[in-house]
């Protein structure tokens, strides 16, 4: 029972070493035209959902944790992370697909929001270093004679 039990903590550890713990972080978008004083900071993309497409094509879901850390497995390759919009292929907003131009809808979906190349058990390279969301308005492909309905503030 001792060597099962030590046998576990060893395979525990083990595999604790096989994962890159990485953090993502975003960067504040200039919106409405208001020039806002902390774009220069970067912040963590906490609680998001990813699509993870590793070396092999294997498909996996990914979530960062309340610390903007996702992991990814140590081994060597490039690995690719999408945002759900893009690999489910639908708008990157809750507007219909019908409100975007589909040619260029089809070639946002082929670039990845991320792209992390590991290149030894304890190095890799991620590219970009920091994700800028879209403002509300300015969505990627979306049609220029689209109206977006504006919220009036009381």
């Amino acid at each position: 029972m001792k060597y099962a039990y030590l046998l576990g903590l060893l395979l525990v550890y083990i595999h604790s070493f096989s994962q890159f713990s990485i953090t993502l972080k975003y960067k504040k978008p200039h919106c409405g035209g208001k020039h806002h004083s902390d774009t220069a900071t970067y912040f963590l993309l906490a609680n998001q959902k990813w699509i993870l497409i590793s070396p092999n094509n294997t498909i996996d879901t990914v979530f960062t944790d309340i610390q903007g850390k996702v992991k990814i497995p140590n081994k060597k390759g490039k690995y690719f992370l999408y945002q759900p919009w893009k690999y489910y292929k639908t708008s990157p907003s809750d507007f219909p697909v019908i409100l975007y131009d589909k040619q260029c809808l089809q070639e946002n979906w082929q670039i990845p929001d991320f792209t992390i190349n590991v290149i030894s058990n304890k190095k890799y390279k991620i590219s970009p270093l920091y994700y800028t969301p879209y403002c509300p308005d300015k969505h990627p492909c979306l049609r220029k004679d689209t109206v977006i309905p504006r919220i009036p503030h009381y």
